[in-house]
């Protein structure tokens, strides 16, 4: 019952590699990833993905480092894919380490998704750099209420408890465990057991190999994040679903 919570599976352009890579994933007992759309071009390639691959839930946004090429009319381009019931909003949000796209239009294009979420009521997936005190107020005015998860988190604790108060989830990169860090572990162990996912960022954080390294780093993962928290393997496992079920719920 494995989920990865932050893919780009699309960004793999050999088709029969994908399926083969996604076939490997489920008799290892993969049975959800959150495929993550970055530019209009990828949306309706990340739409059609799920539609051959049950598992595959889509989610179509304007990544901070492609706001650029937001054209006039993207918000009604976007609501076509908001409006379906399976589809939700991102990967979404604001990186002040991305000096090439200004980061007033960052803002704006950031808003106008925010504001999609809420019309058609979308758990969103939120991509956060250096920029959390403007992510966190920017939710709290054009967002509220409606489910969100911080992309590979890694913040302070008191970050940490900030997004909990506001109902957020919380999607811990992979690569986080692999390498254990005793700050971030402490951050860690802290976060609430109904609000945590696991990621890959495939291929990018966990890059493209062969499918067996990317199932074993994974597991591995999933193992040293079930005794951070102090929890069986098969329970956390569970829980973690569940968390997905739950961020990923019809209102």
């Amino acid at each position: 019952m494995l989920q990865d919570t932050h893919i780009h599976i699309q960004d793999i352009k050999n088709a029969s590699a994908v399926e083969a890579f996604l076939a490997a994933l489920q008799v290892a007992g993969f049975r959800r990833a959150f495929n993550c759309a970055i530019t209009p071009a990828d949306w309706p390639v990340v739409r059609e993905l799920s539609r051959k691959y049950d598992w595959l839930v889509p989610a179509c946004g304007f990544h901070p480092w492609f706001a650029d090429l937001a054209e006039k009319g993207w918000e009604e381009k976007l609501s076509i894919y908001l409006a379906e019931p399976v589809v939700f909003a991102g990967e979404m949000g604001l990186d002040k380490a991305r000096k090439n796209i200004a980061f007033a239009l960052q803002k704006e294009i950031f808003i106008g998704q925010l504001i999609l979420a809420k019309k058609f009521n979308k758990p969103c997936m939120v991509h956060c750099v250096r920029a959390w005190d403007d992510v966190i107020t920017l939710i709290k005015t054009h967002d509220p209420g409606v489910r969100f998860l911080m992309h590979s988190f890694n913040g302070s604790k008191e970050i940490a408890d900030e997004v909990a108060r506001m109902g957020g989830y919380f999607s811990v990169a992979v690569r986080l465990f692999l390498k254990p860090d005793d700050s971030f572990k402490t951050v860690f162990e802290s976060l609430p057991m109904d609000r945590i996912l696991i990621e890959t960022d495939f291929p990018y954080q966990v890059k493209w190999t062969m499918p067996a390294a990317y199932i074993q780093a994974v597991q591995s993962a999933y193992a040293t994040a079930a005794a951070w928290k102090g929890v069986g393997l098969e329970a956390f496992t569970k829980k973690v679903f569940d968390n997905g079920s739950a961020f990923i719920a019809s209102s």
